[in-house]
Order: C-alpha cells, then structure tokens, then sequence
C-alpha cells in the first residue's frame, strides 16, 4: 500500500466482500490504521463515496464472530480517534444548511459504536446525543435500535443516561422507540419517559397535529404499557386522528386485559386496509382474528397485502383511497415454476386539486406495480405478461428476455399473443 492507487484499490476490494475469517478482518484492520495515519492515499477529488465512509463501512463485513473480534482489537481503537478528529471538525464548521455529509459520516460511525458496544463506543453515542449531533436525523434510529438489538444491557445503561434530561428533536423519538423495545421484547421495567418531563413530551406527540408527525404518537402509544399511569394518554391515543396509533393504543390496552380494546383489534382484522397490522398484534397477544367465511378470506388476505406494499414510505406511504379486484385467476407461474392464485388489484389515489393517481398491482408471487406500465386500460393477460418477464428480469433469471415487452411476458405463460 506504498502508492496511492494500491491503498484505494485495496479500500475498494475490502469493501465489496465478507470478512469470514481472523485473517479476511485482520487485513481490513490494517486499512483502518493506514488510513488514520496518510488519509491522502485514500482520497480523490472525483469521489463520489467518501472513503472515510468506506473504512466505516468495513466494520459492518464481519460474518465470522473471530472477524468481529479481530476488528475490534485491532481497529477499533482507530476508529475511535478518527470519530473524535471528525467531530471536532464538524462542530468547529457548525450545522450545515441541507445535507450535512459530515453529520451523516459521524452518525454512520455511531451506529459501529452501537454494533460493537463497549464503555468508550457507548459514551460516545450519549455525547453525541447530548451535543446534540444532526438531532434531526432519523439516522438516530438507526443507531439506537441497532443498539436495542445488539445488546439489552449497553441499551438499557445508554437509556438510562439520556433519561435525564431527555435529548431534542428526533432523538427524544428514537430513544422512545428503543425503550419501548427494551420494555416489550427484554422486560425492562424503568422506562425513561415515565417522567414529568418525558410524560410532557408523550402529550406533545399525541396532540400533535401534523401527519408528518403520526409516527411520533405512534411511538407515544406503544409506551403505554409500560408508564405507571397511562389513563389520560390512552384516551388521547384511542382518539387520534391516524388509524395506526388507534390500533397500537388498542394493542396496548388489550395487552391490559381490556376486552373492548379486543374486539377493536379483531374488527380491525376484517378490513383489509388494516388487517396485517391487526393480525400481527392479535398474534402478539396469543389471540385470533374475527372469523372470516372462508370462500372470502383469499381475497381479503390478497388485497390486505396489496395495500400493504402500497403503504410503505417508499411506494405511497398510505393507504389508497379506493381499491378493487381487477382478476384473478389460477395458473402456472414461470417465475416460481408452479401453479398458483395470483391477483390484479386496481387502485386509486385521490389528488387535492389535481388529478386523481390510477394504477394495478400484483399480488400471487412478488407484490408489486409496475407503475407507469400496468395500468387499467391494459386486458389483466397484458399485465401478467409484464409481471412475469420483471420478476424473471430482477431474479437473473436466464428465461428472462433482454427487453421487459407483453408479447414475451404471454408466450411465457402460454397466453396467445396480440
């Protein structure tokens, strides 16, 4: 690693695979420490990734339990230092306006901290909170629920050192987050916001208005179990505006006993809009959902999934306004090479003031819309065609024709071809 191309080269070689053995993490090692001691053989004026990014990301490879403890030996004692220079650096620069790359690269360290635990990693992450560092970034639920994850105790020590005061902004919501993890998977009995102060912020997220802010008073209502007293936020919760702290606040109360709360959860369970949320918390309870006639329970299961997918923040992020079965039907599918339902499910999103957005999912083998592509003008055979030849196209599958077009998808399948 004497010149700058082979340092770089070796950066991007360790980047791209596992470190499976003491030997693969001790070879990483060695770049961490070069890179603390000559930086400039790693950088270049056109980089797109940082490389302090990618000698970061190095200490995600470990798929061996020796990797990680040859690495934690043996680089992160550098890692360490080279977050302490870069957070100097950034807090004598200050906040950046926008996307504040430096932030981001310091939050990314944060979460090894909390992958590999230990007193120094640890008091890092509680300064950083205390700074506060980007407390804004939902980075810092990244960080926190990696630590809820790795280890109940280094959790719970970071939790109770941020109770008081508690952090602002996004972190406040992503500790709650943590200690409801803590409280409900580990038994942790002390709970951070079971304080004035953390009671005045639950409140806050349930009264809160804004949409954007929902998931706020999401998490608000998981807490409730787990507060001494939790009368007052329980109305607010069952009362809000947004389905899903309904249904959590529910879960809550039903996890209490209350059998009103049940019978919320299990009407909950017929509506597809809400049913996968309702029979993972019935589930949850060691409880089941209201009996569906079976010859329905296909197509209730199918456009539960549907909107499902539909809802996820990086498809529409809500439920559609209006859903229905566009076909459905059995038959062989290439993609899994068996005979299976599958479904076409038209959906419509409601613009204010503007046009209404249309369009046709799947749901059989991978859910999925092809937007822009399935569309409701198309015969069902059309868009089975298209479905088929994308999910071949996304397996690497060597069936897979070079261009995605109706006509390959329908000889695929056996459908005559227009």
């Amino acid at each position: 690693m004497t010149q700058e191309k082979s340092a770089r080269e070796e950066l991007e070689h360790w980047s791209a695979v596992d470190l499976d053995s003491a030997e693969d993490a001790r070879q990483a090692a060695r770049l961490v420490v070069d890179f603390e001691a000559h930086p400039e053989k790693y950088m270049d004026p056109e980089d797109v990734v940082s490389p302090f990014s990618q000698i970061v990301g190095l200490f995600q490879q470990p798929t061996a339990k020796e990797a990680a403890i040859t690495l934690r030996a043996e680089a992160l004692p550098s890692l360490l230092r080279l977050y302490d220079a870069r957070l100097r650096e950034w807090r004598k620069a200050g906040p950046q306006e926008g996307y504040d790359s430096a932030a981001s690269d310091l939050l990314f360290v944060l979460k090894i901290f909390a992958m590999y635990r230990g007193e120094e990693p640890l008091q890092r992450i509680i300064d950083a909170a205390r700074i506060p560092l980007a407390p804004d970034s939902y980075m810092w639920s990244t960080v926190l629920s990696a630590l809820a994850n790795a280890e109940k105790e280094a959790a719970t020590h970071v939790a109770s050192a941020l109770a008081e005061p508690l952090p602002p902004e996004f972190i406040a919501v992503a500790l709650l987050d943590m200690a409801n993890t803590l409280a409900r998977e580990h038994g942790v009995t002390s709970h951070p916001f079971d304080t004035a102060k953390g009671r005045e912020l639950l409140r806050s997220f349930l009264t809160d208005e804004d949409p954007d802010h929902f998931s706020y008073a999401h998490s608000a209502s998981a807490s409730l179990p787990f507060l001494t007293d939790s009368r007052e936020f329980f109305t607010l919760a069952l009362e809000h505006p947004d389905v899903g702290v309904r249904m959590e606040a529910a879960w809550a109360a039903a996890r209490g006993g209350d059998a009103l709360a049940v019978a919320r959860l299990q009407d909950w369970s017929k509506d597809p809009r809400t049913r996968k949320r309702a029979v993972t918390y019935l589930t949850e309870l060691g409880l089941q959902p209201a009996p569906v006639p079976e010859k329905e329970l296909p197509r209730l299961e199918a456009m539960a999934e549907m909107i499902l997918w539909l809802e996820y923040p990086t498809e529409f992020g809500r439920a559609p306004d209006h859903i229905e079965v566009y076909d459905h039907r059995r038959l062989f599918w290439p993609p899994t090479k068996d005979e299976r339902d599958v479904w076409l499910f038209r959906y419509r999103y409601e613009e204010e003031g503007g046009e209404p957005e249309e369009g046709v999912g799947m749901v059989g083998s991978v859910t999925f819309a092809l937007f822009g592509e399935a569309t409701a003008d198309l015969p069902p055979e059309d868009i089975y065609a298209l479905h088929c030849v994308w999910e071949l196209q996304q397996e690497g599958d060597e069936r897979a024709p070079k261009e995605r077009t109706i006509q390959e998808g329908r000889k695929l399948l056996g459908f005559l071809v227009n």
